[in-house]
């Protein structure tokens, strides 16, 4: 029994004096090969992060967990690696990105996927033509015959808003799941750049000088090929392991029995600093998801209240017991996360999940510090990797 021990502390000692050798800065890496840069995201972290972790402390066929999913990152470098995985997000938005940048479709879907595109080019042009973009009435019953958000025209101008309904009108009338779920990505990648918001900033404002859009049909084809061209990348370094994926709030994993989760790696909210349901919000409004509910549900949501902190931590805790319950006892757990500016402040998440992560039974084994030349989300010009053992 000693030997077993001393052989286990051991490999222990090695894998963290391995992490110590990697460069976790990563100024010059590709993080948008494969399908990692389908859509925008806010604050997600980059592959090589869960890609060094995975490699480092779990085994091929192993099963993974990521409980923060956010758009899938962790699960693209399971399927990569060889690893099984479970990806968990309350977020309906994410959920569908993640599923369509680890689900394999093949030369003949994608090829598929370009003659459904090249289909909409004829409506697309009649809509352009001087008589319809001249006729309102013809503009009006194309938009009003589409459930739209009630602010949508706030957002987009009207001829954008029409070529955006044909697309969309083109894409549901798909059969095929996940041909449709792949074009509605493509669709909501493209949202902000062909809206009246102001560019250049993390959160939605609209323009005050709006300049007109063109060619938004375009825009969606390029966006398309691009995702063709990263799924043909991801087809051929991507294995068969089985992901799962579920929207489901983190904080009750009631469809994970106890224990059965070889590694977790994860990339929780930086709280208030990023309110993902107003800044995805025009996805949501095109995909047919509750902006409002999203926003309440989320831990540290709805920051305009006083105690978003303490509605933060709380929640924070319940998903670190969840994690603790989940996984195998003598099992890793890796956390990445920033810490944010609150009300003028420096909110030290590290230091609160290190201590919330003690008094539940984790071991702290290390802490990672990257983010020395640039910032790696906002104002926050450092993140930590948290390296746990569950005990």
């Amino acid at each position: 029994m000693r030997l077993k021990s001393d052989s286990r502390s051991r490999i222990e000692i090695e894998k963290i004096i391995y992490l110590n050798t990697l460069d976790w800065e990563l100024q010059k890496a590709n993080t948008r090969y494969a399908t990692h840069g389908y859509h925008p995201y806010s604050a997600k972290y980059i592959p090589q992060i869960p890609n060094y972790l995975i490699s480092k402390f779990s085994e091929k066929n192993d099963l993974i967990l990521d409980n923060f999913m956010g758009s899938g990152t962790t699960l693209v470098e399971s399927k990569i690696l060889g690893r099984n995985a479970i990806g968990v997000d309350i977020n309906p938005l994410a959920c569908l990105i993640s599923k369509v940048k680890i689900t394999n479709l093949q030369k003949s879907d994608l090829k598929n996927v370009s003659m459904i595109c090249a289909s909409m080019k004829e409506d697309i042009l009649a809509v352009r033509s001087h008589v319809n973009l001249t006729n309102h009435e013809n503009r009006n019953k194309i938009i009003i015959d589409d459930s739209l958000h009630p602010n949508i025209r706030k957002w987009f101008h009207e001829d954008v808003l029409c070529e955006l309904v044909i697309i969309k009108k083109r894409i549901y009338s798909i059969e095929n799941r996940d041909i449709r779920d792949f074009l509605l990505v493509a669709l909501s990648s493209i949202l902000r750049s062909v809206s009246n918001a102001a560019s250049g900033f993390g959160n939605l404002m609209i323009n005050k000088q709006i300049i007109l859009k063109k060619k938004i049909y375009e825009k969606f084809v390029f966006a398309v090929n691009y995702m063709i061209n990263g799924m043909l990348e991801f087809n051929k370094i991507s294995t068969k392991s089985n992901m799962k994926i579920f929207n489901h709030d983190c904080r009750s994993l009631v469809f994970i029995n106890d224990e059965t989760i070889d590694f977790i790696c994860t990339h929780p909210p930086y709280m208030a600093a990023v309110p993902y349901a107003e800044y995805q919000k025009l996805s949501l409004w095109w995909l047919g998801f509750d902006q409002y509910a999203l926003e309440k549900d989320l831990i540290g949501g709805q920051r305009s209240r006083a105690d978003t902190p303490d509605r933060f931590f709380r929640g924070m805790h319940i998903a670190l017991m969840e994690m603790k319950r989940v996984l195998v006892k003598k099992k890793y757990c890796c956390i990445i996360i920033g810490n944010p500016m609150y009300h003028g402040k420096v909110l030290a998440l590290n230091d609160f999940i290190i201590k919330e992560a003690k008094d539940i039974g984790f071991i702290v084994l290390k802490q990672i510090s990257r983010g020395k030349y640039k910032s790696t989300m906002g104002k926050m010009k450092e993140e930590f990797i948290l390296v746990l053992k569950n005990e």
